[in-house]
């Protein structure tokens, strides 16, 4: 076994290897040419295409990622059509600066309109010269085999699979290969003296930043290299990123006064709120960490309740530090290797906004990997010193055969099932909308839905999808409660409902996405649109959350302009409202029906 091990670097030292290594990714991404399109790029096609009819979302090429502006009176318009429920903060903003990434959806429409095939061929593009970047950067850093090595964790890394897979999220493949590019001819300028570099590297992260704000990231790893590869004086080491730290707050000036940025929500943070900020990295940012390096993946997040996250982070630490044991020995010796995981750690706060998922790890998987790839070929030298402490060797001993088996074992086999994770929302939203009429005579409704278990997956793609598509769909869209607990619904009169969910409204992250707990309710306060007056009657302990809530509608509920369902099973139903003075209750969601489809007879 120790001679199969002794030939692996020159086996991994080939020049054939890494262009392998890209075909194999490329490969085991390739099942995302026929997924097709999943939520936010029905939002990019309806402002792709000057003919789609979606009040809101107007006609917009080079700015697709504005989703919520902070003009109130588009909020108005998507508060009164229902892309936005009721509870939506009224300073919501969800609005991100992308015009090189929106120019990239242009293309796809002007070479071949509604093709989701060429779309996705075009991300792969993008992926494939990410990975070619990658590379080079690697080589810069690494003997060959070491870099063929950490290219080859990163390409099969399954948490490349959403990256690659969602046509919506290329910007991040366009930001991070721009801004590789940029350490790279940096790097050069600096260890060579490569006299372009100096310009060159400044101006191609001035582009990856107008492909999305991501490339802010690259920033960590220009600082890292400044602390550790760099040479003279610290002053002057950090001197000579003033380019760069000239262009960011540039950048930044320019994003926040053109009106971008989010703020409202709950599902991005903004850092300038302080503890809530605050609180949220140290939460999330072991859990990023532990989820890139392959021991415990950051998804299961947002999809566990308060407890279930305690949990998740206290997995997320022990893991990391069990990591740091192992490393310790690896980080004393090689300079490369604490440039490198100094990089993916200071690449993470920015993420913390929002919540974890393994497909905001692109930038920080560069030096993750290429950390992994150290310790190993650390493993594998055989003239390399053994590690001194007992825990160390331990530790090694546990964390080595893991770290194969999740990255070059489990990582493959999962990679070409990730890369079609946005294909399970799609489905979510065929049974939604198969259950909701197509007749010419639904334009004339209000579509009332009682409850669902997750609000933007029902409010904001419904309308978009049929818009695009051309489907008959509701005059406006009314969602009352968004979650899966027990609901209790009582008639007040002809045209007004009083419900309580069992644990209160927005109990959880997946229905907090825009209003955080930074803009709390309380009772008395009321939300006026054309057809329905909302008003807080009750709100929950900690005085953040509605507890009860009347619906009182322009007309009787039994009129035929509104159209009632009720979530049952995995989709919608029909719904009638009680009689006036009963109540009746609406049993709990079932999150596996939910997710699977499946219900029980």
């Amino acid at each position: 076994m120790r001679r199969l091990l002794e030939r692996v670097p020159a086996w991994l030292g080939r020049r054939w290897v890494p262009w392998a290594t890209i075909l194999l990714a490329l490969l085991l991404v390739s099942p995302c040419l026929w997924a097709g399109y999943a939520l936010d790029d029905y939002l990019h096609l309806a402002r792709l295409d000057p003919s789609v009819d979606l009040p809101g979302l107007d006609f917009a090429p080079l700015d697709l990622f504005t989703f919520i502006s902070s003009d109130p009176d588009q909020r108005a318009v998507l508060m009164e059509t229902g892309f936005l429920p009721w509870w939506a903060a009224p300073d919501l903003r969800t609005s991100f600066w992308r015009p090189l990434s929106s120019l990239t959806h242009l293309l796809d429409q002007r070479l071949a309109p509604r093709s989701a095939l060429l779309a996705h061929a075009h991300s792969l593009l993008w992926f494939t010269a990410l990975l070619v970047v990658v590379l080079a950067v690697y080589r810069r850093f690494h003997v060959p085999w070491v870099a063929h090595l950490a290219l080859l964790l990163y390409a099969v890394d399954d948490a490349r699979g959403m990256t690659v897979g969602w046509i919506a999220h290329r910007n991040a493949l366009v930001a991070a290969t721009l801004a590789f590019a940029a350490l790279l001819a940096h790097d050069r300028a600096r260890r060579e003296g490569w006299r372009p570099g100096a310009w060159l590297a400044p101006a191609l992260y001035g582009a990856a930043l107008l492909g999305g704000e991501a490339a802010l990231a690259i920033t960590a790893y220009l600082f890292a290299h400044a602390l550790v590869i760099d040479r003279g004086t610290l002053g002057r080491r950090l001197a000579r990123l003033w380019p760069y730290a000239a262009l960011s707050v540039a950048w930044l000036a320019a994003y926040e006064g053109l009106g971008y940025g989010t703020r409202g929500g709950g599902l991005y943070i903004d850092p300038t709120e302080g503890l809530p900020y605050l609180r949220a990295l140290v939460e999330r940012l072991p859990v990023l960490l532990a989820g890139q390096l392959g021991l415990v993946t950051s998804d299961v997040w947002p999809q566990v309740p308060r407890s279930g996250q305690l949990v998740v982070l206290g997995l997320a630490l022990a893991a990391l530090a069990l990591l740091a044991i192992a490393f310790a020995p690896v980080l004393r010796r090689q300079p490369t290797c604490r440039f490198w995981l100094l990089g993916a750690v200071l690449s993470l706060p920015p993420l913390c906004a929002t919540f974890p998922s393994d497909r905001l790890l692109v930038f920080a998987g560069v030096g993750a990997m290429a950390a992994v790839a150290l310790l190993l070929a650390d493993a594998l030298d055989p003239e390399g010193p053994s590690p001194s402490g007992r825990g160390s060797r331990v530790a090694r001993r546990i964390v080595i055969p893991l770290l194969v088996l999740a990255h070059l074992v489990v990582a493959p086999l999962l990679l070409p099932l990730r890369v079609l994770t946005m294909t399970l929302s799609n489905r979510f939203i065929d049974r939604v909308d198969a259950s909701i009429p197509r007749t010419a005579a639904v334009e004339d409704q209000t579509l009332v839905i009682v409850n669902a278990p997750l609000d933007f997956l029902v409010i904001w793609y419904l309308p978009a999808r049929r818009a695009v598509s051309g489907v008959p769909r509701p005059r406006a869209l009314r969602l009352l409660v968004a979650g899966v607990t027990e609901i209790q619904v009582s008639r007040l009169d002809a045209t007004t409902l009083r419900v309580w969910p069992g644990d209160g409204f927005l109990t959880g992250e997946g229905q907090r996405m825009v209003r955080g707990t930074s803009r709390p309710f309380h009772p008395g306060d009321e939300v006026d649109l054309s057809d329905l007056h909302v008003r807080v009657d009750e709100v929950s302990a900690d005085g953040r959350r509605p507890r009860r809530v009347d619906f009182t509608f322009a007309v009787p509920l039994e009129d035929p302009s509104l159209l009632w369902m009720q979530w049952e099973g995995a989709a919608l139903s029909p719904y009638s409202p009680p009689p006036v003075g009963a109540s009746h209750v609406l049993p709990p969601i079932d999150p596996a029906a939910v997710m699977s489809g499946v219900t029980e007879e």
